[in-house]
């Protein structure tokens, strides 16, 4: 058994990264999210869309590649964005989902600690395991432009 280390506690991108209806799908351990990589989930807002207003959604996946089993692991949002019409929130999806069959049905939470009563438990992650994770955008129509928009995912034990 070796040691738990949460900088092997890593996120993936899903096989079908465009968007739409088909965006979902299984893990790409081939892509994986690197923290700080700026559109590294999501793209920007373009004008027409701040202005309009849009729903957005992406599936990633978070994976244990420790050597052994992480106990108890949670997620939550750690930094919300920083934009006043911007929010995320998420919800635990499927290893298969699309956005058209799951993704866009689902109840979505916005917690921000790991003790927060909505923090989604996602119950212990043996080595390689993984859990989907769906994480939906909403710009609010009309609201200000905002350069260098950003949000930060985390997950632990508890």
């Amino acid at each position: 058994m070796g040691e738990i280390n949460p900088a092997n506690l890593k996120l993936y991108r899903c096989t079908t990264w465009t968007e739409g209806d088909s965006h979902g799908g299984a893990i790409d351990t081939t892509s994986e999210i690197i923290s700080g990589n700026i559109n590294n989930i999501f793209d920007n807002v373009t004008n027409a869309e701040r202005e309009n207003g849009m729903t957005d959604y992406r599936k990633v996946f978070l994976r244990n590649e420790n050597a052994s089993t992480w106990p108890s692991v949670v997620a939550w949002i750690q930094q919300l964005t920083n934009a006043t019409n911007d929010e995320v929130s998420i919800a635990l999806g499927t290893d298969g989902g699309t956005k058209a069959d799951e993704g866009a049905g689902l109840s979505y939470v916005q917690p921000t600690t790991s003790d927060h009563t909505d923090a989604l438990s996602i119950g212990d992650l043996a080595q390689d395991e993984y859990q989907a994770i769906w994480i939906k955008r909403i710009v609010t129509a009309g609201g200000n432009g905002y350069t260098n928009n950003t949000f930060q995912l985390a997950a632990d034990s508890v």
